[in-house]
């Protein structure tokens, strides 16, 4: 958009004449932002990040007001972030890692080198490296997979992540609020692609759509990681967890019962979740590479892993298994790693 074009536009949005597609009026006066061809839509950007969600656009002179876009899956998802998940404590933790995560220094040097793995599967360099959902990149051994690539294009639903993705980045970044289903990307421009713990938080019919869309924009010679989770398709945590899994459906049950005797509508859940097993990803979609990320949960780590109990050593032993056999750590433990490479 042109300078009088926005300032035309912000005279409406302080008179509150402006709109989103999603009925809810728009307050934020704008520096820059995109517009439709056909004057339909204006997509905002706000502190360098693209708004390109069509539930946030802002209704143009030819468009119209839409119904609500977002399924309520993809909200809770959003909102659990905005609202919480990417939003760190005093000590700098991000409350997504608080919830998920084992941050005790007994885990640290292996969590490490798991996030280390994933730069074996990169090219080391190039223009654009894209990351979906990027988060709030919230911890420093991500930076390393766009060390040496121009731009690190970043994806979220989440405008608090790459707020936060902007605040360490800067210009290296280009932030882009969308719909990794859908992404506004021409194909094969990227030159890389990571996904890391995401794309089971995606609607379950909609997880290979997002993974063909990161293929779909990888360009001939790029490759890409996506980090998954088989939860309950894992043989080894289903027998390493069996009674804990026992417990926590029991009290799932229990706290449900509650909930509906309080007359609450709330399900209870904080994110969705759905994790397909290796014979769906193996059938829908384009060819992989099955790695290992990490074949233990956080959970199997809190319950096994302690100092006292020489839990460095039980990680040590844990990572040369994973480093001799990867695939069939991958297959058989918590989280997969598939690796893609476009010809």
């Amino acid at each position: 958009m042109q300078p009088e074009e926005i300032a035309s536009l912000n005279e409406k949005i302080v008179s509150a004449r402006v709109l989103q597609t999603d009925g809810k009026p728009f307050t934020a006066e704008l520096e820059k932002g995109l517009v439709s061809v056909d004057q339909s839509y204006v997509y905002p950007i706000l502190k360098d990040i693209v708004l390109l969600l069509k539930d946030l656009a802002l209704v143009g002179p030819n468009g119209k007001v839409l119904e609500d876009l977002m399924s309520d899956d993809k909200k809770l998802v959003k909102n659990f972030y905005d609202q919480r998940g990417w939003h760190a404590n005093e000590a700098g933790d991000y409350e997504d890692a608080v919830i998920f995560e084992d941050l005790r220094p007994v885990s640290k040097d292996y969590l490490k080198k798991c996030h280390d793995r994933v730069a074996r599967f990169l090219n080391p360099s190039g223009d654009y490296l894209l990351d979906a959902a990027s988060g709030a990149l919230q911890f420093s051994d991500y930076l390393q997979y766009s060390a040496q690539y121009q731009y690190r294009v970043c994806v979220d639903l989440s405008f608090q992540a790459l707020s936060e993705v902007k605040r360490k980045l800067g210009s290296k970044a280009i932030c882009v609020l969308c719909d990794m289903t859908n992404m506004p990307f021409r194909d094969g421009v990227m030159g890389g692609f990571v996904s890391l713990n995401t794309i089971y938080h995606i609607p379950k019919e909609e997880q290979a759509m997002a993974i063909k869309e990161l293929y779909r924009v990888l360009k001939p010679g790029g490759k890409g990681v996506v980090v998954y989770d088989w939860y309950k398709h894992s043989p080894w945590m289903n027998v390493g967890l069996l009674p804990f899994r026992g417990f926590v459906f029991i009290r799932n049950k229990v706290a449900g019962a509650f909930r509906r005797m309080a007359g609450s509508k709330e399900d209870g859940k904080m994110l969705y979740f759905y994790a397909h097993d290796y014979d769906y990803m193996k059938k829908n979609l384009p060819p992989f590479q099955l790695k290992v990320w990490r074949s233990v949960s956080v959970p199997w780590m809190r319950v096994y892993v302690h100092s006292w109990l020489g839990g460095r050593r039980i990680l040590e032993n844990l990572y040369w298994k994973e480093e001799k056999q990867p695939e069939l750590c991958g297959l058989k433990g918590e989280y997969p790693m598939f690796v893609f490479e476009k010809s």
